[in-house]
């Protein structure tokens, strides 16, 4: 199955790949025998990983290029090219990284911490409109120092305790200096370069991805040599490619898709939970300005239905954004499915099932497991209190220009990715209206939320985050749903490793 019966076709002429050590062409992206054709869900936004992402593209990006610091498959800060990392103050405002000195990117070009500082202070203060600045925007970073060539300090305004595991994360990808500044940011976007095990050979917006392994990736070549990734937005069509062998492999398929593909002769359905959660972003605008209506919603939520319904009940109920395991969890905090409830507060607010309360919700179709199935069902729930949704389905891109810009209107049904684990990535991120990834946007926030960022005693920190969790739920300004799970199907010949946060890196794969 693997010998791919169509080869792909070569790259157009115009792709050249220039830098100031040489000149050349990315090689013909034919097909190999040592190479997988993966189903996936959703396109990138574009191919500047600092100037925009998503949850589900943040696999794609991380062939191409590296983050400072790498995760182990249990989330543990893995082999990196930074070597080390420490404080050097004891208030959290300098972190100091060591890189490799073995690191290039694909055009050659040496990694250096130059480049870190280009791409976590020179470019944000360029242009605070990419995704980046989100988190390493405003006036967070007061500088980064390049002492050496394989040194450099981060020097924080104010304590960023967390800094090393958003240096782990999504918005931490390194761009080469040299090379960006030659060809511009439209130049890097039509053709990029990073230093992952992966370059990028061949791409066709919205069709297909070619990745080739780069044989001088710092942690040694991949045994993937080829990976080809389809975007194949629906679910069913995915799943069918896969049950026909059209390709080798597919992610986030519906469970009960995964598990029934499981029983077909010569694949495997993986389902395993993962740290990321199904949340319904609330929008601090309209008649969601009601609390009543807000935690109306949320009581009306049977989450355990949903997970036996969609998730073969794997997917655990959620109260809080850090779930069983996750360091900030309050397991004495529960917020119960109460139907009865739900309606007292509608009434509260003039509501009730002769009158409904008129909504709105968008959600997606195939980015994350069971996504528009679960929208209907909580639509379905909504309607028993007196509460009739209207449910629209909105691609990724749209989703993240609209939360980036402000606009969106309506409660959105999401699965939020959190890489490390840790709260400042969940609520932390969620609910800061300071940063473009926060949907609700309320000033009785910022007070509460804030010193969180500075506490430097880390116990102070996980329990500061349980109580502002367990606030923000309260106020209905975020609905915590499921803990979710990922899906993924594969040939048998594929050995597949998975990630506690659900990435999908073929990096770490082989072929048997």
């Amino acid at each position: 199955m693997l010998n791919r019966r169509n080869a792909i076709a070569h790259l157009p002429l115009g792709l050249c790949w220039l830098s100031a050590a040489a000149h050349w062409s990315a090689a013909p992206a034919l097909a190999q025998a040592n190479s997988i054709t993966m189903g996936y869900p959703a396109d990138v936004p574009n191919w500047d990983p600092v100037a925009n992402g998503t949850p589900v593209s943040l696999p794609i990006h991380k062939c191409v290029f590296d983050a400072p610091i790498s995760l182990a498959p249990d989330l543990s800060f893995g082999p990196s090219i930074v070597r080390s990392h420490r404080w050097v103050s004891a208030d959290g405002t300098a972190l100091e990284l060591t890189l490799r000195d073995d690191v290039t990117f694909h055009n050659g070009d040496p990694l250096t911490s130059e480049d870190l500082q280009f791409t976590f202070r020179d470019r944000i203060r360029a242009d605070q409109s990419v995704m980046a600045a989100g988190v390493w925007g405003g006036t967070l970073v007061n500088d980064i120092e390049t002492p050496s060539a394989n040194v450099a300090v981060f020097r924080f305004n104010a304590p960023f305790v967390h800094a090393p595991q958003q240096l782990a994360s999504t918005a931490a990808f390194i761009v080469p200096k040299r090379y960006f500044q030659q060809v511009g940011p439209q130049g890097f976007n039509d053709r990029p370069i990073g230093s992952g095990p992966y370059r990028l050979v061949d791409y066709q917006r919205d069709s297909r991805i070619v990745l080739e392994a780069y044989d001088k990736y710092w942690a040694g070549p991949a045994k993937i040599r080829q990976v080809v990734i389809q975007i194949i937005k629906d679910a069913s069509a995915r799943a069918s490619a896969i049950r026909a062998g059209q390709i080798d492999c597919v992610v986030n398929l519906p469970v009960r898709e995964a598990v029934q593909l499981n029983s077909v002769p010569g694949l495997v359905g993986e389902v395993y939970p993962i740290n990321s959660i199904v949340l319904i972003q609330m929008v601090n605008k309209g008649i969601y300005r009601d609390q009543n209506l807000r935690l109306a919603m949320h009581h009306a939520i049977d989450k355990q239905a949903l997970s036996r319904a969609f998730f073969d009940n794997r997917a655990a109920p959620l109260s809080m954004w850090s779930g069983t395991g996750m360091p900030a969890n309050d397991p004495s905090f529960k917020f119960a499915f109460d139907p009865v409830e739900a309606t007292r507060l509608l009434a509260q607010s003039g509501y009730d099932t002769a009158n409904p309360a008129r909504i709105q919700m968008s959600t997606f179709n195939g980015v994350f497991p069971n996504d528009f199935d679960l929208a209907r069902a909580i639509v379905q729930m909504w309607k028993q209190v007196g509460i009739e949704c209207e449910l629209s389905v909105m691609e990724i891109t749209n989703y993240a220009e609209l939360a980036r810009a402000d606009k969106l209107g309506a409660p959105v049904l999401y699965s939020w990715s959190n890489p490390t684990g840790d709260p400042a990535i969940y609520s932390g991120t969620i609910l800061d209206p300071s940063r473009r990834f926060s949907v609700w946007k309320s000033d009785d926030i910022p007070p509460r939320l804030k010193p969180l960022f500075v506490e430097v005693d880390y116990d102070k920190r996980m329990d500061g985050y349980r109580r502002f969790d367990r606030w923000a739920v309260e106020q209905g300004y975020a609905f915590p749903i499921l803990q979710s799970t990922a899906t993924f199907v594969h040939t048998k010949n594929i050995a597949f490793v998975p990630f506690k946060n659900g990435w999908t890196l073929p990096y770490f794969w082989s072929l048997g």
